[in-house]
């Protein structure tokens, strides 16, 4: 995933796992940290994505740890003004002409989350440590519990005043205080997670307009525009199963310390490791004919990286995704923006070529590896297939 965008939400994930014993960790926040450790060490330099406000990037604690920890693998972007302002706009305009479908969607997010982003999805863990743990951390980064420069589409789809709406986000750090029965609270709760939508929708647009990629946090998944497969077919770049067990064994071995600050930090110092090595072609994450040659594939190459690796803690992270439904990281997939296709650097050297043929021929090359994502700018996703299954879980589900 090179030159491409990554959404803070998602990285936060990380931080979020780390914050007590590997067995409490939520689906969502597995599943992004595996996500964006796995981009991380065969991308080149991931951008976060900035939320339409003039804020520059701003943390503490845990995720300021991340943050620092990360600094020279992850950028913090700041938008042209005017690109900011159109975006903004637009997605401001499109959600006040969709009211309706929206507060459908925020009631459903409250009510069953599960209909929306299937069964043991997280949310209501990712929602309570966004309110709970998270909340000052949120607070420094948007300036409240929400985003205000939201605010018109805010105001129209929860049906309140814009005063009402300014006074909320002015009191949002005392809504826990007051407990979920408040008004306060639930009025609070359903403009962070529609606020956290509409940035989705606001981050994809600004990448298709730039002609990049860009990994979304589950929890955007309902707002995203949709993405007609008729003029450009899902590119899928599937893992060997010694890269996926690598991306399990990095997120596993941050357990190896107690507090969460020294888990980010032996994360970011053992992603790190693996990265240098395998963009210098040091190690090799080769496809092997069983799991248990995989996993020892990988735990040798990280070894071999320098990495603290405990084959103990990767049987805990395994055991934690099959408990939560996940499943294991088997592939990403790109699914390219429809009116970027002549910019395609895959599809540059052969337009005559007919474009289904060049993505099979690109699903069957043996030597293909993670880092070639690079090639094809669109939305990225992770795949997760269950063990002893034929189906596959969405990252984004």
């Amino acid at each position: 995933m090179a030159q491409g965008f990554i959404d803070w939400a998602s990285l936060t994930e990380v931080a979020n796992s780390y914050a007590g014993p590997m067995r409490d960790a939520y689906r969502w926040s597995a599943v992004s940290s595996i996500q964006a450790t796995c981009g991380i060490v065969h991308g080149r330099q991931f951008r976060v994505l900035p939320s339409p406000g003039s804020r520059r990037l701003a943390t503490e604690g845990p995720h300021d740890i991340l943050r620092v920890a990360v600094t020279d693998l992850v950028d913090s972007t700041q938008l042209p003004t005017d690109a900011v302002d159109r975006t903004a706009a637009e997605v401001s305009h499109w959600a006040q002409d969709n009211t309706t479908q929206l507060r459908g969607i925020v009631d459903t997010c409250m009510s069953d989350p599960e209909a929306l982003y299937g069964m043991r999805c997280g949310f209501d863990q990712w929602l309570a440590t966004a309110l709970g743990a998270n909340r000052e951390a949120t607070t420094l980064r948007v300036g409240g519990l929400f985003d205000l420069s939201l605010r018109a589409p805010l105001s129209a789809v929860l049906e309140v005043s814009d005063q009402e709406l300014v006074r909320a986000w002015e009191h949002s750090s005392e809504a826990a205080k007051l407990g979920t029965d408040s008004d306060l609270y639930v009025l609070v709760s359903r403009a962070h997670v529609l606020s956290i939508l509409l940035r989705g929708r606001y981050h994809d647009l600004v990448a298709r307009s730039a002609g990049i990629q860009v990994m979304h946090h589950p929890v955007r998944g309902p707002m995203l525009p949709e993405l007609s497969e008729a003029d450009l077919p899902p590119v899928p770049y599937e893992l060997t199963n010694s890269e996926r067990f690598m991306a399990q064994l990095l997120w596993a071995s941050g357990f190896a310390e107690r507090d969460a600050d020294r888990r980010i930090r032996l994360w970011s110092d053992n992603v790190r490791l693996v990265r240098t090595a395998v963009l210098a072609e040091m190690i090799d994450l080769p496809h092997r004919t069983s799991e248990s040659r995989a996993l020892d594939t990988a735990v040798d190459a990280a070894r071999s990286a320098g990495v603290r690796a405990h084959s103990r803690l990767v049987d805990d992270a395994i055991d934690l995704l099959l408990a939560a439904g996940v499943g294991a990281l088997t592939s990403f997939v790109v699914n390219g923006w429809p009116d970027m296709i002549t910019t395609l650097a895959t599809y540059a050297g052969s337009r005559k070529e007919q474009i289904g043929a060049r993505v099979a021929k690109q699903v069957l090359d043996s030597n293909r590896r993670l880092k070639r994502l690079a090639e094809t700018p669109g939305r990225v996703t992770g795949r997760f297939s269950q063990a002893g299954g034929s189906g596959t879980v969405e990252g984004a589900a």
